[in-house]
C-alpha cells in the first residue's frame, strides 16, 4: 500500500482545537500519526497532498464576537482585524513566532507593552493591543491598507526607510494574503466598484428612453447622464 500524506490548515479533533499546522500520515505499518511537523522522508514528494480544511477560514465564535466588539469600540475595520489575525496565527491564542511574537495578533514585547497588555497569551488583552495598534497605523497611513500592513509586518522604520512597501518578499506575500481575505487586490485599498453607465436617448420623433445599453442605432440624440 502507498503510504500517504496529508496536511491540514486547521482541525478539530476529539472537542478540541488543533490549529495550523496539523499533519496526519500512516506509518509503514500502516498506523494512523499524528504530528506538528512535516517529515518528508515519511512519503516522500508525491506522497504529499495538501488539503484545505473545512474550517481553516472559519472564525472561532468567541474571537469573532470579541473582535467585533473591540472593532467597533476602537472605531477600527473589523474585515481588516480578522484577516490579521488569521494570517497572523490562525486564531492561536499560544502561537510564538521564531522572531517571538506571541498569540493572536502576534504581539513583540514592545508592542504589547506599548498598549499596557500584561499577559500576551491572555486572548482578550493581546486582540485589543492588535486592534489598537491596527488602529494606529491605519490612521498614521491615511487608510492606506498595504502601508498600514506593511507597518504591522515590517515596522514603522521599514515602510519609512522604503518610502512605502518595503521590498521584502515576506511582508509584500503578507500584504498580498490579508487583502485577499479581505476582498481585495493590492493593486488598490478599496474593491473597485462597476460602474454603470445610464444613457438617455431622444429618437427622431421626441420619444425618449433611459436605458443602461447603448443604441445600436443612434439617429437621434444621445445623452451620458453619469
Amino acid at each position: 500500500m502507498k503510504r500517504s500524506l496529508i496536511v491540514f490548515c486547521g482541525a478539530w479533533l476529539a472537542g478540541g482545537m488543533l490549529f495550523a499546522g496539523l499533519v496526519v500520515r500512516q506509518d509503514k505499518n500502516g498506523h494512523i500519526v499524528l504530528t506538528n511537523t512535516l517529515d518528508r522522508s515519511a512519503g516522500g514528494r508525491d506522497g504529499v497532498t495538501i488539503l484545505p480544511s473545512a474550517r481553516s477560514l472559519a472564525v472561532p465564535a468567541h474571537y469573532k464576537d470579541k473582535i467585533q466588539t473591540l472593532a467597533q469600540k476602537h472605531d477600527m475595520r473589523e474585515d481588516l482585524v480578522i484577516a490579521v489575525a488569521r494570517a497572523e496565527s490562525s486564531f492561536n491564542p499560544f502561537a510564538v513566532s521564531p522572531k517571538g511574537a506571541v498569540g493572536i495578533m502576534q504581539l513583540m514585547r514592545d508592542t504589547a507593552r506599548q498598549y499596557g497588555v500584561i499577559n500576551r497569551y491572555n486572548a482578550h488583552e493581546n486582540i485589543e493591543a492588535g486592534v489598537r495598534h491596527l488602529k494606529y497605523l491605519y490612521e498614521k497611513y491615511r487608510g492606506n491598507i498595504p502601508l498600514t500592513l506593511a507597518a504591522y509586518n515590517a515596522g514603522e522604520e521599514a515602510v519609512s526607510k522604503h518610502n512605502g512597501v518595503p521590498p521584502y518578499r515576506e511582508t509584500r506575500n503578507y500584504i498580498q494574503r490579508v487583502m485577499s481575505m479581505m476582498g481585495m487586490s493590492t493593486a488598490s485599498s478599496t474593491p473597485a466598484p462597476t460602474r454603470t453607465r445610464i444613457y438617455k436617448y431622444t429618437d427622431d420623433e421626441g420619444r425618449t428612453i433611459i436605458t443602461d445599453t447603448l443604441p445600436a442605432r443612434i439617429g437621434g440624440r444621445l445623452e451620458v447622464l453619469n
